[in-house]
């Protein structure tokens, strides 16, 4: 009798075991499925060093809109003092220092009209002067790699006629003239010119 319960107390303990053995896989396994993988990107490691945000530009298209930004502010031009608010609409309407017109239209005196109000004062006295259908013709254009700032070269025809110099300006997605060097920089570079710019054309 008393090797029969040593026999029961024996298989207990036995089973009892296997089933805390079972428990503790079950337990294991059922963590394993709350754990979630990731899905998609994942931050990079320190090894690998900061994410690099990729800035995608659509050049032909920002050549295109600066181009009709800058032939349209000439058409306004050409239509006189009645068109000086849309002549400014193309404007970045600041008031700093980079923002200006140089020119020699009176009788050919170097001048030089710093920021927004000035610039708008500026077509107005040259307006007394000067009047006739203004055409502009781009030669060359340069945009920096974010698609943010532009320069460009052109000749123009107005009463009179020349090589040119602008800086265009990307002003809440929209482009902007920034400044316009009428005299080709013949008093001076007015304009600093983009050096590595993120496209060009002609290339």
């Amino acid at each position: 009798m008393k090797r029969q319960s040593i026999f029961y107390l024996i298989v207990t303990l036995f089973a009892i075991g296997l089933i805390s053995c079972g428990g503790s896989d079950d337990n294991e396994e059922a963590e394993s499925n709350l754990t979630t993988k990731p899905t998609g990107q994942t931050s990079p490691s320190d090894d690998e060093g900061p994410a690099v945000k990729t800035i995608e530009v659509d050049f032909l298209a920002a050549e295109a809109e600066i181009k009709r930004v800058f032939t349209e502010h000439a058409d306004a031009v050409g239509e006189g003092q009645k068109a000086l608010d849309k002549i400014m609409s193309y404007w970045l309407e600041s008031n700093n220092e980079d923002v200006f017109t140089s020119w020699t239209f009176w009788a050919g005196a170097f001048e030089k009209n710093v920021g927004w109000d000035d610039i708008k004062n500026g077509w107005v006295g040259i307006f007394r002067l000067r009047s006739g259908k203004m055409t502009v013709d781009i030669s060359s254009l340069s945009i920096d790699s974010k698609g943010k700032i532009a320069t460009l070269r052109a000749t123009y025809k107005w009463a009179v006629s020349g090589d040119l110099i602008a800086a265009m300006q990307k002003d809440e997605g929209e482009w902007k003239i920034r400044a316009i060097d009428y005299t080709n920089a013949r008093f001076g570079k007015q304009i600093k010119e983009l050096t590595k710019p993120g496209y060009k054309n002609p290339a």
